[in-house]
């Protein structure tokens, strides 16, 4: 097995014991509708990897929803897993502050500060 498929399922696993097994749909729902950016962030830090500082949070503007791409494992996880293809993963969070700061304040303000 090669380092993309054992991230993969070093990922996939955490998220797994998270919500037990996906059992616990009060975890999945919360994550999932309103508090995605924290999941994210939690992945990024458990994941953190100092020699591939690309891994980083991302964010779908039509979702408005936020994922966690590790760049070891080529995938991007929301609480129910990989959701590469789930969703439009063109920016990552750094590039929308970036584009538009105003819009990026106002989803602090209204999704992640909630």
């Amino acid at each position: 097995m090669g380092n993309k498929e054992e991230k993969n399922k070093t990922i996939l696993n955490f998220i797994n014991r998270f919500t037990s097994n996906g059992t616990r749909k009060e975890v999945i729902d919360c994550f999932q509708n309103g508090c995605c950016y924290w999941f994210a962030y939690i992945l990024l830090k458990r994941f953190e990897d100092f020699y591939l500082p690309q891994s980083k949070i991302y964010y779908d503007e039509i979702a408005n929803h936020f994922g966690y791409y590790d760049q070891e494992a080529n995938c991007v996880y929301d609480i129910t897993g990989d959701v590469t293809n789930k969703y439009n993963w063109e920016l990552s969070w750094e590039e929308v502050i970036n584009k538009d700061l105003l819009h990026a304040k106002r989803i602090v303000r209204d999704c992640i500060n909630f």
